[in-house]
């Protein structure tokens, strides 16, 4: 309807947001001019992530930071919301003005920038090993929205050292705002927290596991109940679970099985 009356009002709105988009690569390097021969490399990433989806209950997609759009989008109907795998290809990072509220648009786009310029600030050998999280909303229909865990991961650099693939990975959040922005080096325990109200990144003090933590997180892996746990041990079983709920304040976790995974990302275990 606004067409008929205002012919150029939806030339002026597609302007608009694809200045919009633009601001989602800031301060990324907009000319890597990886040439077209090159992307037969990007075959086994996609085999990859299809192999990894058809494994996890995770949404997945690999973002080409070249082209500017999705390189792969997985059929898991949590990131979908309601649209078809080759329809949010195909929209690329147009699809996140379409579920994601427009209050949060903004906190996004702050998030990228921080996390490029972090990113940016480390060595090219360093790159590959950092990934970055937080929370945000996504609309599942003009009523209903879902809270969701987005982790993003480097995997291809362009020769430069420049972000040209990432693999992002969707789940349902357990927290309950938006945020919680981490910055993680898979080749040590460092985690860095951003803070909207400074705009700058704190490290986290160092995580010292107990010798007893480690024991219990240990034989969780083996899957041993509680019971068996404190037999092990020596203990009585509502140690372990105190020990248990301390694990949890200290990891973040909802429970043993996010604890255990946490501990062994961060190389506590």
């Amino acid at each position: 309807m606004l067409q008929k009356y205002f012919p150029n009002f939806a030339a002026k709105t597609q302007s608009v947001m694809q200045k919009d988009i633009k601001r989602f690569f800031h301060p990324i390097n907009q000319q890597m001019n990886i040439p077209d021969c090159e992307y037969d490399r990007t075959g086994l990433c996609i085999a990859m992530a299809k192999a990894l989806a058809r494994n996890t209950n995770h949404s997945l997609y690999i973002i080409d930071y070249n082209r500017k759009n999705f390189l792969y989008v997985s059929s898991n109907p949590l990131f979908l919301c309601g649209h078809s795998p080759e329809d949010v290809q195909q929209k690329g990072y147009a699809f996140y003005f379409d579920v994601v509220p427009s209050d949060e648009i903004n906190r996004l786009m702050e998030i990228n920038e921080a996390g490029f310029r972090f990113y940016y600030d480390q060595p090219v050998e360093k790159r590959l090993d950092l990934s970055i999280e937080y929370n945000f909303h996504i609309r599942t229909s003009e009523k209903h929205s879902h809270l969701i865990h987005h982790k993003l991961t480097p995997a291809l650099l362009s020769d430069n050292g420049d972000i040209w693939l990432a693999l992002c990975t969707v789940s349902l959040s357990p927290e309950k705002t938006i945020g919680d922005v981490v910055i993680s080096d898979h080749t040590s325990t460092d985690r860095y927290f951003y803070s909207f109200e400074g705009r700058r990144w704190r490290k986290q003090p160092e995580l010292i596991l107990s010798d007893r933590e480690k024991e219990i997180l240990q034989l969780s892996v083996k899957g041993l109940s509680n019971t068996e746990i404190g037999e092990t041990l020596f203990i009585d079983a509502n140690t372990v679970k105190f020990h248990k709920k301390k694990l949890f304040e200290k990891l973040h976790a909802e429970n043993i099985t996010e604890a255990v995974g946490i501990a062994a990302n961060m190389r506590l275990i």
